[in-house]
C-alpha cells in the first residue's frame, strides 16, 4: 500500500506543479488578439468561385526562336521528370507521358486519368497553352490534378517548350 501512496502523491504533485506553471506563464505572457484574421477564408466553396482568367503572359513565340533545347532538357530533368516520362511509347507516371505533346489534343493520352477540368478545357496543346500550363497550372486549369508550382522565368519556360517540341517524330513548326 505504501507504493500506491507514493505513486499517487507523485501524480498529484506533478499535476499541481503543471497547474501552477500554467497560471504563472499566463500571468507573465499576455497574448495579443489580432484585429482581423491573418488568413482570409472565402465564404464560397472553391467550386462556386468563378474561374479567374489565366495570368497575362507575354507571348512565348518570340522567345522560342532563341530557346536553348539543352537548357530546357536540364530544367525538364530537374523539375518535370519526377512526374512525366518523355520516351516514345513511354509509361505514364503521376503525370502523362509527354512524347509528341506539342499539337496533341488535350487530356487524351492513352492510359492516363485526367482531371475533369483539363478534359473540359479542350483544344490542342499549342505553344501558348503549354506556356500557360507550366507557368501556373492551377491558374490555367482550375481543378487540375497537376501539383506543380510552375516555372516563373520566361526563358526557362521557352527552353522547356523548345525541348518538348523536339520530342516527336516530326516536330511542329515554330510560331
Amino acid at each position: 500500500m505504501a507504493n500506491f501512496n507514493t505513486v499517487a502523491g507523485c501524480v498529484l504533485a506533478s499535476a499541481l506543479f503543471a497547474m501552477v506553471v500554467g497560471k504563472v506563464s499566463n500571468a507573465v505572457v499576455h497574448p495579443h488578439k489580432l484585429d482581423k484574421p491573418a488568413i482570409a477564408v472565402a465564404d464560397e466553396a472553391p467550386s462556386a468561385v468563378a474561374a479567374a482568367p489565366a495570368a497575362e503572359l507575354a507571348p512565348i513565340g518570340p522567345k522560342l526562336a532563341g530557346a536553348n533545347v539543352e537548357a530546357g532538357k536540364a530544367v525538364f530533368n530537374k523539375q518535370c521528370m519526377t512526374c512525366h516520362t518523355v520516351d516514345k511509347g513511354g509509361a505514364n507516371k503521376v503525370g502523362p507521358n509527354l512524347w509528341d505533346v506539342v499539337g496533341a489534343k488535350k487530356a487524351t493520352h492513352a492510359g492516363f486519368s485526367y482531371s475533369s477540368a483539363l478534359q473540359a478545357k479542350g483544344g490542342e496543346w499549342s505553344y501558348e497553352d503549354i506556356n500557360h500550363m507550366i507557368f501556373k497550372p492551377t491558374s490555367y486549369v482550375r481543378g487540375t490534378k497537376m501539383a506543380f508550382a510552375g516555372l516563373a522565368k520566361e526563358q526557362e519556360r521557352a527552353d522547356v517548350i523548345a525541348y518538348l517540341r523536339t520530342l516527336a517524330d516530326t516536330p511542329k513548326p515554330l510560331p
